[in-house]
């Protein structure tokens, strides 16, 4: 079968369509046959080599994917060749002491598919059958597949993390990417204000046509007097952040006294400056979240397939052109997903 593999490490050049030998499934474990994959930073983090793992190459990426099941191991039951199924990249062990406790992405072996393990931009991927969960009916499979490891962490930052209530007033940085506008979609039915930001005017302007209520460019105006300005000086009661670095502080003086900052990320940076004494004088909270537990999973599914939401796809591409792909992820003009369909 085919599949978009890294050869080696560095740019996109060092990926290529190549020739996979398939496997059938074992024991707990069904072969997708993959109709679409989403691209996520983590195909070009891993093809950099930035996440510090020796891979066999080739090494197929893709972390997200949909399509149908083409076989199932003889002990699995519930699941059927043929049925539409969304995969849950994110591969845990079922026995260590947080899963055991509901909480699989605190698993001590924590593994994601495109990463650790084979991925999803390939013509068929295996996978646990816990990781597969049923496709909404409104949904394509491209769309099935933008949803993935955005929607995932979006959710549980949120609900679970965040502990979002109704009515809440928040700021969600970043706005444009599959995470943002994850959070964006996922947030908005219950949300009291939802304020953006973004350097893009044009990206701006989409949020708000989506439903944001109001856009910060960070890069004409502070973050922090700005959502102070614009909300009598009380701030947000939830924050959303994956940049990390110098939004960090910005943030922080977002929040209302007692608000909450989720981080997932760190895409401007790893070290970010703290001021301690507004974190204790105004009782704020920072929280770190990453991908989601299985309940996390299927409440997010409920929530998309009862709202009737649909992921903003940017652009889709071929498997052929999966190199052509993953260049255009790295630009900066995205707005929504981008999907490779199989």
């Amino acid at each position: 079968m085919k599949a978009l593999a890294l050869t080696g490490y560095g740019d996109v050049s060092n990926a290529a369509i190549v020739d996979v030998e398939p496997r059938d499934p074992g024991p707990g474990e069904v072969v997708v046959s993959v109709k679409a994959a989403a691209l996520n930073h983590l195909d070009l983090w891993t093809l950099s080599g930035a996440v510090g793992r020796d891979h066999a190459l080739p090494h197929t990426l893709g972390a997200d994917g949909a399509g149908e099941i083409a076989r199932v191991g003889g002990d699995v039951r519930g699941i059927r060749p043929g049925d539409r199924v969304v995969v849950n990249p994110a591969i845990s062990c079922g026995r260590c002491e947080f899963c055991r406790a509901g909480e699989q992405s605190l698993c001590t072996t924590f593994k994601m598919l495109g990463e650790h393990l084979p991925g999803t931009i390939a013509h068929e991927v295996v996978v646990p059958a816990t990781n597969v969960y049923p496709l909404p009916d409104h949904l394509s499979f491209s769309q099935g597949a933008a949803l993935g490891v955005t929607a995932i962490t979006a959710y549980r930052m949120l609900f679970t993390r965040g502990r979002m209530t109704p009515g809440e007033w928040l700021l969600i940085t970043g706005i444009g990417g599959g995470l943002a506008l994850s959070l964006l979609q996922l947030a908005r039915p219950i949300a009291g204000k939802i304020f953006v930001t973004s350097s893009s005017t044009d990206k701006i302007v989409k949020a708000l046509a989506l439903g944001a209520d109001d856009g910060i460019d960070y890069s004409k105006e502070d973050v922090g007097k700005a959502i102070r300005s614009r909300t009598a000086k009380r701030g947000v009661d939830l924050v959303l952040d994956s940049a990390g670095g110098s939004a960090f502080d910005g943030a922080l003086r977002a929040l209302r006294k007692g608000g909450r900052l989720v981080i997932a990320g760190a895409t401007t940076g790893p070290r970010s400056d703290l001021d301690v004494r507004r974190l204790f004088w105004n009782q704020l909270e920072v929280i770190g979240s990453t991908m989601g537990s299985d309940h996390d999973v299927s409440e997010m599914l409920r929530m998309v397939a009862g709202t009737k939401l649909e992921p903003v796809i940017d652009k889709t591409f071929a498997l052929e052109e999966g190199r052509e792909a993953l260049a255009y992820l790295a630009g900066n003009e995205r707005f929504g997903k981008v999907v490779i369909e199989i």
